[in-house]
């Protein structure tokens, strides 16, 4: 694996630092890379995967996917995710307004925002993507790689729900964002942020006999399909770099599953524990209930609305 690293010049693709910690490999079988090196960014605070990824590898690794039975799991909280994301823009957008919810996936908040008053939905994703369901929500449909095909200074607001961390240069997308805003429009974006429990497991990393702990951890928080994990300060870069100068952040706790799950996959399906041990899941969630599911330990998901107004020279974060 080092000869993996030392061929590499990660440079963080949010700030374009290349003061970067390496922290671990782990093994990819989702494409051709096969070893994934992770770093933190010394600058901006950033965790990502450092290996020079093409867009061409990530249709292949997501074409390994199941993703109806990944939506069907994750059903219950995304619904969940998704009616606290619409009482948020309700505080701030008019149902009149036109808004285009960016990485759509399976149309479920472009149905939610619709079946909430909001008529002027268009939706956006990549080529080869079904939107069939949702063509009697959305006003219009847009697919392309590039979101060259949305029209400029056209919306209100743009929506990302768990976008942000899956592309692989960030700040292009919030400049097409920015393109395709109106003048005082707003952004508003759920993204994975970097957290006490990851930070723990940075250290651990440093353990030889727990190691393999943390490896499995950093595994499941920065992979092929979650190329980074940003924090406050990356966030930020990002938006005021595009002329979002309101920026309001809040930092939560959100997971797919109960803990319970996440005991049985990570220490048990990854072979962390033996199988044998597996009648103690219910007392190890409990023991890892505060590092998985609290707002100290693990928050985990940034929530983001900023406005732009590219004529106010500085930047003022607020709302933390």
């Amino acid at each position: 694996m080092s000869s993996n690293i030392i061929n590499e010049h990660p440079v963080c693709r949010v700030c374009n630092n290349a003061d970067v910690t390496f922290l671990c490999s782990t093994e990819n079988e989702h494409s051709c890379s096969k070893v994934l090196n992770h770093y933190k960014c010394n600058n901006c605070g950033a965790v990502f995967v450092g290996n020079k990824v093409e867009s061409e590898e990530l249709g292949v690794a997501y074409a390994t996917l199941n993703t109806k039975d990944y939506y069907k799991d994750i059903e219950i909280e995304n619904k969940k995710k998704m009616n606290t994301a619409i009482v948020h823009l309700e505080s701030s957008i008019e149902k009149q307004s036109e808004i285009i919810d960016i990485g759509t996936g399976n149309g479920l908040f472009v149905k939610l925002l619709n079946k909430a008053g909001y008529m002027n939905i268009s939706a956006h994703e990549i080529k080869g993507s079904d939107l069939s369901k949702i063509e009697k929500y959305a006003k219009q449909i847009y697919q392309d790689f590039d979101y060259s095909c949305i029209p400029s200074r056209k919306f209100d607001a743009v929506t990302m729900l768990d976008v942000l961390e899956h592309v692989l240069d960030p700040q292009f997308l919030i400049n097409s964002v920015s393109r395709i805003l109106k003048e005082d429009g707003i952004i508003y974006f759920h993204t994975p942020v970097v957290t006490r429990t990851d930070i723990f497991m940075h250290y651990l990393l440093k353990l030889p006999l727990i190691k393999k702990v943390a490896v499995t951890w950093l595994r499941g928080r920065t992979s092929i399909f979650h190329l980074e994990n940003y924090t406050k300060k990356s966030i930020n870069i990002l938006l005021n770099q595009a002329g979002f100068n309101q920026v309001k952040i809040i930092l939560t706790n959100e997971l797919s599953w109960p803990v319970k799950r996440y005991v049985e996959i990570y220490l048990f399906e990854k072979n962390i524990l033996s199988k044998k041990l597996q009648f103690l899941s219910p007392l190890l969630a409990l023991m890892l209930y505060p590092f998985l599911a609290s707002n100290f330990f693990n928050a985990n998901k940034a929530i983001v609305m900023a406005q732009k107004n590219t004529n106010l020279p500085e930047s003022k974060t607020v709302w933390h």
